[in-house]
């Protein structure tokens, strides 16, 4: 279990801005931060060549199909080369006491009744439809996507993620990224599905240091990227300092961290 640390151990902006003002930026736009996480139905997935055109000649069938809500059918085509086909928009919202998130009897029906459809007896369209996290749309300077970084490795610094309250973090991440590159740091964003990561610097494969025997330890020029800012000295989760319990039992703030730069697709 991570938690918050208090007050006064949480980073300073030299302007004196807090990042948790800079996260309470992107939420105006999300109607639906009092409702819970939104989530979907992904009803497909297709990767290939012809993948886009057959999604979308999918989704048009599936509009057109007794029982479907129409205007709840949308699809996208994601830079990991997939096209996926998506049904509905539910609001799922975490209970304190289990620590899971119900599903609603709306969702339910309508998860059922998508694995149902078919071209025929035993010909199921929808059979592997689960339910997901809505997605949401990438965001931000194309140069500064981690994949533009010329290393091999970068330091993270910051990660996002949704929450009941805050489901943006795409913009998050981006908004933050653009906040260092304009204090003058070399910083990078990357998107995933559930969540989005910043880093700072680029560094070559010698910035992991292996040695024959016990734990890898950080080149010389990374320990003193990570001194020089204190907002670089935590992996920061939206936009705090988060702790950890580590091997001897005792909570810590999570440190920064390096990660392989992927390779741009």
């Amino acid at each position: 279990m991570m938690r918050p640390l208090d007050s006064a151990h949480r980073p300073r902006w030299r302007r004196g801005v807090p990042l948790c003002v800079l996260v309470l930026l992107a939420l105006p736009g999300c109607a639906t931060r009092s409702k819970g996480m939104p989530w979907t139905i992904l009803c497909l997935e297709v990767k290939g060549t012809y993948a886009r055109p057959h999604v979308e000649q999918i989704a048009e069938t599936l509009k057109r199909s007794a029982g479907i809500r129409a205007e709840d059918v949308f699809f996208s085509h994601d830079r990991d080369g997939a096209s996926r086909l998506y049904y509905g928009r539910y609001f799922r919202r975490l209970d304190p006491k289990t620590g899971k998130r119900p599903i609603s009897r709306r969702l339910q029906e309508d998860l059922t009744f998508i694995k149902q459809l078919g071209a025929g007896p035993e010909q199921y369209l929808f059979l592997g439809a689960m339910m997901v996290p809505l997605p949401v749309a990438d965001v931000g300077d194309p140069d500064w996507e981690l994949s533009r970084n010329p290393g091999v490795y970068s330091l993270q610094v910051a990660v996002f993620e949704p929450t009941d309250h805050f489901w943006n973090f795409k913009q998050a991440a981006a908004d933050y990224c653009a906040v260092l590159r304009k204090e003058g740091h070399e910083a990078y964003y990357h998107h995933g599905r559930a969540t989005s990561e910043v880093t700072v610097g680029s560094f070559g494969e010698d910035a992991l240091i292996t040695p024959e025997r016990g734990l890898p330890w950080y080149a010389p020029d990374v320990l003193k990227l990570q001194g020089s800012d204190e907002l670089f000295q935590y992996n920061l989760l939206n936009g705090r300092i988060y702790r950890a319990r580590n091997d001897q039992g005792q909570m810590v703030p999570v440190p920064s961290r390096l990660v392989r730069v992927p390779k741009e697709q």
